[in-house]
């Protein structure tokens, strides 16, 4: 074998060069994409030609260089906003066939609560399928397939063969040959981009090398990067539980039981559920049994079961064991040749695409830039990787805090509550700690930026009074009520400001404003809890709001009774005594003035004017969001004693309190709701 040797003088890309990229996913069609566009934009001539064994042409006879893609990468499919952005730079619309789902909100399970980050409207996340399964539904519209289509027509040349032999001329040009239609057949080149990925393996019982030996037969000095085995498999949701869990993306930080996971994700697509399983229970699979058993004890965490729709049942439809990057090749560059996608780095357990797609582009512009030799590319192409090391340095700290802070209940606890804080007290641009859990999650932002976020004082003292103290005062309080969470779902309930004020004007209009005595109310509480029910099913279980035996909203020393009238009719009474009687008040339903609202008026008690207001917010998925709206001003008193009297209660009363029963009053009615008629799960391998 001959190994070309550089010289002293760079090796120019020649106008009307060919360049050959080794495999068709998402890093050799960008790389295409990228290379023909430097040319363009420098007025050469460039012949590019992708080998894609995945377009191998079909049939015994043929005389077509390729056919339709078929074929399986074995990845999860996310497209993250900065690489729906660059898809957009490089004038990519993603059609609709391809698009599986548009991902509405990321929600971030913990070990306490979960932290749920809807996607702003200007940023885009999508879930899409990179190939043509899973397995039995062969789908013609894939990712990969529409970046070919892109790649060919920006000039690209696609060949549906395997390269199985690379070797250097002797004017130093790379000769490849390949298999086509049963036929071996070669290929002169100025300049190889290696694009395979890590997960590229010879068909069984074939003796043919894959990427990795047929770059170091080019580069001896070659290296892939160092690998994690990751489970992912794919759960198609039968009936019509599909749709309630249709836009969301969920990244579970912590597991339980016998499972060692570290990492784990659960992406929605079109009838379907991509997991993502990262961990040491996965490393030691080395079976299809093994797996099974991984993600049988995966599916019975209580929390998966609270993530995913009630009455779900689900079948599997394939399951793979791919290989992740964790880590960078050495020397992925050598006399025309370079590596880019998988076989050289990647960005840590994110958004792979996208590091494909930065690494295709930084490649070209160091091919026209410096030029093809290994001293060449080293200048333009190893700050690219470095610049992936750097970042992945940065990573580690981030994940290693974040699994830790998420692993533990009390951490995770004021984790959420340092959020919860931040949404209740801030406008949406003073959100420092939503900021950084949003870069995290959704890879919207350097591993650098967001390690130097989190370690700014300003965040360390938001962690302090809005996590730690909140925490410590909210857990005495539940204390004092005998609030028990064994067994019960915690979930978010906290609603922002900016919502707050929406939600005034739509549960209270002015004539409703007149009616309660409230302009701007003296105390104002509102909250807000997603139930994976029916408004009919919600609402007759909020009708035990004030029977005796309702099994939801119980804390100690607070009796609810309703003492007058039917549940749910107008001009019922429901009376509060707090404290054994020491503090009371009623609250009276008014005449409905629009479907799935109950409205209650404040009599009597420690208000003066104010009203009760329960809204059922049907979903499209059938789901339900409830939400319960508290206001009214403080009583005042006329005489000395009662002035002193409701001074006394409006301070050992305060908002807070109205906070940790509701929060937690709320996380029992959705638990209720949602486990009452839960059929068995039927997950069918």
């Amino acid at each position: 074998m001959h190994i070309w040797r550089t010289e002293i003088e760079p090796t120019r890309i020649r106008d009307g060069a060919t360049v050959a990229i080794v495999g068709g996913g998402p890093a050799g069609a960008f790389s295409a994409m990228h290379l023909l566009a430097q040319a363009r934009e420098r007025g050469r001539k460039l012949q590019v030609v992708i080998f894609e064994r995945n377009c191998q042409p079909r049939g015994t006879v043929t005389a077509e260089s390729r056919g339709p893609y078929a074929g399986c990468p074995q990845c999860a499919g996310g497209i993250s906003p900065p690489l729906y952005q660059a898809l957009q730079d490089l004038g990519i619309t993603l059609p609709p066939d391809v698009v599986q789902a548009e991902i509405s909100s990321i929600t971030v399970q913990g070990c306490w609560k979960s932290i749920i980050l809807p996607v702003p409207r200007d940023r885009k996340i999508y879930s899409v399928y990179r190939g043509t399964l899973p397995f039995g539904q062969h789908r013609k519209a894939c990712f990969d397939a529409m970046l070919l289509g892109v790649a060919m027509d920006c000039g690209a040349q696609l060949i549906g063969g395997r390269v199985f032999l690379a070797n250097y001329s002797a004017d130093g040009r790379v000769e490849l040959a390949y298999m086509l239609n049963g036929l071996e057949q070669e290929l002169s080149a100025d300049f190889v981009v290696f694009a395979c990925g890590v997960n590229d393996k010879p068909e069984k019982g074939s003796s043919l090398p894959g990427a990795v030996e047929l770059l170091q037969q080019l580069q001896p000095d070659y290296v892939p990067p160092p690998l994690r085995k990751a489970l992912i498999f794919e759960l198609e949701m039968l009936g019509d539980s599909a749709q309630s869990f249709a836009d969301e993306l969920h990244y579970i930080e912590s597991t339980s039981g016998r499972l060692q996971l570290e990492m784990c994700s659960m992406l929605s697509k079109r009838g379907y559920i991509t997991v993502t399983l990262i961990g040491k229970s996965v490393d030691a699979c080395i079976n299809h049994k093994q797996n099974l058993r991984v993600i049988r004890d995966f599916m019975d965490l209580p929390r998966i079961r609270r993530a995913l729709p009630p009455k779900m049942q689900a079948s599997i439809r394939c399951i793979c064991n791919p290989n992740l990057v964790v880590g960078s090749a050495t020397m992925p560059m050598g006399h025309a040749v370079a590596a880019v996608g998988d076989m050289a780095t990647s960005r840590q357990y994110k958004d792979g695409i996208l590091s494909a797609h930065n690494m295709a582009q930084g490649l070209a512009a160091a091919v026209f830039a410096e030029g093809v030799d290994c001293n060449s590319l080293q200048r333009g192409y190893s700050p690219i990787i470095a610049g992936f090391n750097r970042d992945n340095r940065y990573a580690a700290i981030i994940f290693f805090l974040y699994r830790w802070f998420f692993a533990s209940p009390t951490f995770s606890r004021i984790i959420y509550q340092t959020f919860a804080s931040e949404k209740k007290g801030k406008p949406e641009h003073a959100r420092r700690f939503k900021r950084i859990f949003w870069a995290i999650s959704s890879g919207d932002g350097a591993y650098e930026d967001i390690a130097r976020s989190m370690l700014r004082p300003a965040t360390l003292w938001s962690i302090f009074v809005g996590g730690v103290l909140v925490t410590l005062r909210n857990w005495l309080a539940e204390l004092f009520f005998g609030l028990d969470w064994k067994g019960i779902g915690r979930v978010p309930t906290v609603v922002s400001a900016r919502e707050l004020e929406a939600k005034r004007s739509m549960l209270l209009p002015p004539p409703l404003h007149q009616v309660f005595g409230l302009e701007l109310p003296e105390f104002e509480c509102i909250y807000t809890v997603h139930v994976r029910a029916s408004p009919d099913n919600t609402l007759q279980l909020l009708a035990e709001f004030g029977e005796e035996n309702r099994p939801y909203l119980n804390p100690r020393w607070v009796d609810i009774r309703r003492t007058q009238g039917e549940a749910l009719e107008a001009g019922s009474i429901i009376q509060y005594s707090i404290f054994g009687g020491l503090i009371s008040f009623a609250i009276e339903l008014q005449p409905a003035t629009r479907e799935n609202l109950l409205v209650y008026k404040i009599k009597d008690g420690f208000a003066h004017g104010g009203a009760f207001v329960f809204e059922l917010e049907p979903r499209p998925s059938g789901d339900t969001d409830l939400t319960v709206y508290l206001a009214f001003d403080y009583a005042r008193g006329e005489s000395v004693p009662a002035q002193c009297y409701w001074w006394l209660f409006r301070h050992l009363f305060p908002e807070f309190v109205h906070d940790v029963l509701w929060n937690h009053g709320l996380c029992e009615f959705k638990h209720l709701i949602e486990t009452t008629d839960r059929v068995p799960w039927a997950l069918h391998a």
